[in-house]
């Protein structure tokens, strides 16, 4: 098991840094959020790979079923 404690935070600090620096609100910024723990969510539930299930999920937004 990675026992790694500073990367993940150096990661999510640079994160909102840089999405701070493209003009993002913190309210979109908690939109952003929210999607990312809804993909993770679904991910662990469906036992998938998250590259696989953002894929799915882009695509579906970008296509949507009831519109193909």
């Amino acid at each position: 098991m990675n026992t790694d404690t500073q990367g993940p935070r150096i990661t999510a600090r640079s994160f909102f840094r840089e999405l701070r620096t493209y003009g993002y609100t913190p309210n979109q910024i908690i939109r952003i959020i929210n999607e990312l723990l809804d993909l993770l969510t679904h991910c662990v539930q469906e036992g998938q790979r998250p590259n696989t299930l953002v894929d799915a999920a882009m695509e579906e937004r970008l296509f949507p079923r009831n519109a193909r």
